[in-house]
């Protein structure tokens, strides 16, 4: 007990300290003092400062912070659900689910030069696309499991279930794969990569 005594204000401050050191880091080099200043609302030494900080790099690690620990408490409520440690969303499916999402916009909509000119045309329109994309497929694979769990009255039968879903969801994406051109498989694979 006292070791977690210990590591739980470890933790918080290593998450702030991340925290402050992706808003601080970029590639274009911001002095401290002066993200501090943005931060605070005053006036930074240059204009374009101020916006890189607080349009690009504030969301960005506010929207890191939210999906790191979305993603701990996902899996812990699903360890605690299954009574098995083994669970979580990459084990049910779940983020395979969401790949296929994914995959069908940008692979699918490629294998046709429309489909292409259209997801490439999109722009930001297009991010705001494959994040509805992705959380429609995770869904789906979610009420699947949750339909399959009206049945199936063994949790690891279910787990066993929500593997063999992510391994079909994932044998059909990389048939997408195998079908599509190189620039989208590429566009597909950096959504991946984060």
């Amino acid at each position: 007990m006292t070791s977690l005594r210990c590591l739980l204000p470890l933790l918080f401050v290593c998450t702030a300290l991340f925290f402050i050191l992706d808003i601080a880091t970029g590639t274009v080099s911001i002095p401290p003092d002066q993200v501090l200043a943005i931060l605070m609302g005053h006036a930074p030494e240059r204009s374009s400062w101020q916006t890189i900080v607080m349009v690009f790099r504030l969301p960005k690690a506010i929207a890191a912070l939210s999906a790191g620990a979305a993603l701990g408490l996902s899996g812990l409520m699903m360890q605690t659900l299954f009574r098995n440690p083994l669970a979580g969303p990459s084990v049910l499916g779940i983020s395979s689910g969401a790949s296929m999402g994914v995959a069908l916009v940008v692979l699918g909509t490629a294998i046709s030069h429309r489909g292409a000119r259209l997801i490439e045309g999109l722009g930001l329109g297009g991010n705001m696309i494959l994040i509805f994309a992705s959380a429609v497929g995770a869904f789906g694979v979610l009420l699947a499991i949750l339909i399959a769990a009206r049945w199936v009255k063994d949790v690891m039968t279910l787990l066993i279930v929500g593997i063999l879903g992510g391994f079909a969801l994932s044998s059909m994406v990389s048939v997408l794969i195998h079908f599509s051109r190189p620039e989208m498989v590429q566009a597909y694979l950096s959504w991946t990569f984060g």
